[in-house]
């Protein structure tokens, strides 16, 4: 069984109904369960875009804070501890980050789209995630602009919205 690595744009799809849901949905609640890596960094960024979509779709204020408890709640279920934590977090390591200015002087220049800040974060937490793993890791985004650049790490990529 093949593990993932979400990125924040494809996690979100767990939280949020949107185009990819129902794929992202039916692989966090398989059984078994697969190993799911989550970046530190979707800490903030879920919760941000959130926030985003539920100001730009008028969503109500108690909704939005029900989806972001869940998430919380899910990342509270996933520390190092439990047997089966919802989600392997990858922390934001100095290691982590310098890794990531890597990327971003290797890939500056990639055509269609140059490797971003936070998407050079996100890759590199995914290649470490890959090095821990026995196994295949699979990248999962909803950006176009970092799934671009996935493949040139030797990673395959998965776009929810289109499996």
């Amino acid at each position: 069984m093949p593990s993932y690595f979400f990125d924040s744009s494809s996690i979100i799809k767990r939280y949020h109904p949107e185009e990819g849901s129902p794929w992202v949905l039916s692989v966090c609640e398989a059984h078994p369960s697969p190993v799911i890596y989550l970046s530190q960094l979707a800490e903030v960024e879920v919760i941000a875009a959130i926030r985003r979509k539920g100001r730009g779709e008028g969503l109500h204020q108690s909704y939005m804070d029900a989806l972001i408890n869940m998430f919380e709640r899910h990342l509270v279920l996933s520390t190092p501890e439990r047997r089966s934590p919802i989600y392997r977090m990858i922390p934001l390591t100095s290691a982590t980050t310098s890794l990531a200015a890597n990327l971003c002087n290797r890939y500056w220049n990639v055509d269609p789209f140059p490797l971003r800040s936070l998407d050079a974060l996100q890759l590199a937490s995914a290649l470490v995630a890959m090095s821990r793993d026995v196994g295949t890791v699979q990248f999962v985004t909803s950006d176009r602009r970092l799934a671009a650049v996935v493949p040139l790490v030797g990673m395959n990529v998965i776009d929810p919205a289109h499996p």
